[in-house]
């Protein structure tokens, strides 16, 4: 097997960061106008790029340009170098007050109104001219994006975390319930094992979420809940408990938000189960970049 080793000596290194744009934005109009060129000056960048490479690496399709095998096996490589070459140069030069960074991260919609708030006017203060894009996928889906260099952090619930990431725990929580003013057990201050298994559920998680703690220490008892409603977004969770007696097992801290803003009861669970740790995950070539450290510190203290 040949193998083929490019001359270096007069590449340009603008074409990785077109490289970079174009598999980010998998559109060459967008591209073109993230890097502040025309269109036509993107579009032979890419030519450019393909010959070098000896490959289409972007082909068009219904959902815009989708990157091929080689471009997926590059993308890593190439946002790592770039990546090493603005911490060599950022690391005296950054300057929050001036940098024009779009951070992106991807968080849970339960954690979202934690951190969001307060981190939204952090950076309204002390970044006046730097942007957030925030995304709600979670666990492997938001590893993944990590992996693809689509998001810079994931804040969430993770079961497993590979050693080519870093990772803070945010805060620890204990499971709790919710339930409306008017239900039959809003008096108890903790459930029975029978009052908790006699009443119907409302679960809050994509249908591809790993089972809920409770539905694990359940199961090793030989017992199950009724869950009759099933549902993708925490934010519709306060109109049906409400208006019926569903219970909801979730995070302390979104429980209290919820009951403040909703007028709802607390109540304990029947068994003790595991805690909930939100983590923040990176990709460890994030690690000690002045850019990223700057935002990462910010949402550690919140």
């Amino acid at each position: 097997m040949k193998i083929h080793i490019m001359n270096i000596k007069n590449f340009d290194l603008n074409l990785l960061l077109v490289f970079k744009t174009l598999f980010e934005e998998r559109n060459v109009t967008r591209a073109s106008k993230k890097m502040g060129i025309t269109q036509p000056a993107m579009s032979n960048a890419l030519n450019r790029l393909r010959y070098l490479v000896k490959d289409d690496l972007f082909i068009r399709g219904p959902r815009g340009m989708r990157p091929t095998p080689r471009a997926n096996d590059l993308s890593l490589p190439i946002q790592s170098a770039l990546n090493n070459l603005e911490i060599s140069l950022s690391s005296i030069n950054f300057n929050p007050k001036t940098t024009k960074k779009l951070f992106r991260i991807s968080m849970s919609d339960d954690v979202a109104p934690i951190i969001l708030p307060n981190l939204v006017n952090f950076i309204e203060k002390n970044s006046p001219s730097s942007s957030l894009c925030i995304r709600s996928e979670q666990g492997n889906e938001a590893l993944k994006l990590l992996d693809n260099n689509e998001i810079d952090f994931a804040v969430g619930r993770f079961e497993t975390i590979s050693n080519r990431f870093g990772y803070s725990d945010l805060f620890t929580e204990q499971y709790v319930c919710i339930l409306r003013k008017s239900h039959p057990l809003a008096h108890e201050k903790k459930l029975s094992i029978d009052q908790y298994l006699s009443s119907k559920h409302l679960r809050v998680a994509p249908m591809d979420a790993p089972t809920h703690p409770i539905d694990r220490e359940l199961s090793q008892l030989n017992f199950e809940r009724e869950i009759s409603v099933r549902i993708d977004l925490i934010t519709l969770a306060p109109v049906i408990i409400k208006k019926t007696d569903l219970i909801l097992t979730l995070p302390s801290r979104t429980a209290q938000r919820m009951a403040k803003n909703y007028d709802f009861i607390i109540t304990e669970l029947p068994i003790d189960l595991e805690k909930r740790k939100t983590k923040m995950v990176w990709h460890k070539e994030l690690t000690n970049h002045p850019t990223f450290d700057w935002i990462k510190n910010q949402i550690l203290t919140i």
